[in-house]
């Protein structure tokens, strides 16, 4: 079974850029001459315009197919690019701001994996830094979802194949806090020619400040959206600011 990142045209379809999630990384990044480290940080869609800003950038990422593309996207910067584990990250540096964004938090599935990451995120930060970072809102109605009925996720466009058509079943463990969801890849000429899983831990609201601490942060400020509007029973992401503890 194919990885999502393992073809990054295919991964862009589905991560498009979004303007009000760019602006509050920039916003929270502090623009020319702030130092910046950004995780799990893909094909470069925030990294760009945190480069673009004036930021001193510095980008992670587990998967290399992510970084060649990111690579490409930021060809004549000075952002540096760097292949690691978050979880395991110890640049000998410190940041301003360290940014994670786009969910990509949830790739993080137990206690141990949270603690490891959020304690690496204190180790780079600069005195008075912080850590931005946007999460979803688990929703009751997805994690409900039957595992074999099939919902269509969307329809985008692809330079090559045309149409693609992705087509998504659920799967939650209730115990582990983990949602599987298995993508189904179609074109007009070839039905189903790729099937990828994407396993995200659901953060709830009130556990979230208690993982932060865990590994020594502490939670600032938490919005309902990027344009900082409140937190509210109807949100469907928790855009949040850390500190240290």
């Amino acid at each position: 079974m194919d990885s999502l990142y393992d073809d990054a045209d295919l991964y862009d379809l589905v991560a498009p850029r979004d303007d009000e999630m760019e602006r509050f990384y920039v916003e929270a990044a502090g623009g020319p001459g702030r130092t910046v480290l950004e995780l799990a940080c893909g094909s470069g869609r925030i990294t760009a315009p945190l480069a673009r800003s004036g930021a001193e950038v510095t980008g992670v990422d587990i998967s290399a197919t992510m970084l060649d593309r990111a690579r490409a996207v930021l060809a004549g910067s000075a952002a540096e690019l760097v292949e690691a584990d978050m979880r395991e990250l110890d640049l000998g540096r410190r940041f301003d701001t360290v940014v994670v964004a786009a969910n990509s938090l949830l790739h993080l599935h137990t206690r141990e994996d949270f603690v490891r990451a959020f304690s690496a995120v204190r180790r780079h930060l600069a005195s008075g830094g912080r850590l931005a970072f946007d999460i979803f809102v688990p929703s009751p109605r997805l994690l409900s979802l039957r595992q074999n009925e099939r919902q269509l996720l969307g329809v985008f466009g692809h330079p090559e194949r045309g149409e693609v058509a992705i087509e998504e079943t659920i799967a939650y463990d209730p115990i582990t806090q983990v949602s599987r969801a298995d993508w189904y890849w179609s074109t007009a000429a070839a039905p189903d020619f790729r099937h990828t899983q994407l396993e995200m831990r659901q953060v709830f609201p009130q556990e979230l400040p208690l993982l932060l601490e865990l590994g020594g942060l502490r939670l600032e400020a938490r919005y309902g959206g990027f344009d900082r509007s409140p937190l509210t029973p109807q949100s469907r992401r928790q855009v949040c600011v850390a500190v240290a503890a």
